[in-house]
């Protein structure tokens, strides 16, 4: 699986923030390919926030063409607890 980092900004909406080159590792692909796919409207994401047993939690789904990975993230402190 693609590098995942240990932990990832929260910003100030509550979403999670990666940056180019962290999306791009996530996704397996070279940063050039990624900006170009994300300037071509093939890159999206989407960030879940967790109700009930998973309150506290956030949920990204990071997609470009085929390949996706989802990372759940402590909302509190932006650490990974896990990536699919």
């Amino acid at each position: 699986m693609p590098d995942a980092p240990d932990r990832v900004e929260i910003d100030a909406r509550g979403d999670v923030a990666l940056t180019a080159d962290q999306a791009a590792a996530l996704l397996g692909v070279p940063l050039d390919a990624f900006l170009a796919d994300l300037r071509a409207g093939v890159v999206y994401s989407v960030v879940e926030r967790g109700e009930g047993e998973d309150a506290g939690r956030l949920r990204l789904t990071l997609r470009r063409r085929a390949a996706q990975r989802v990372l759940v993230v402590d909302a509190a402190t932006g650490q990974v607890l896990s990536v699919a």
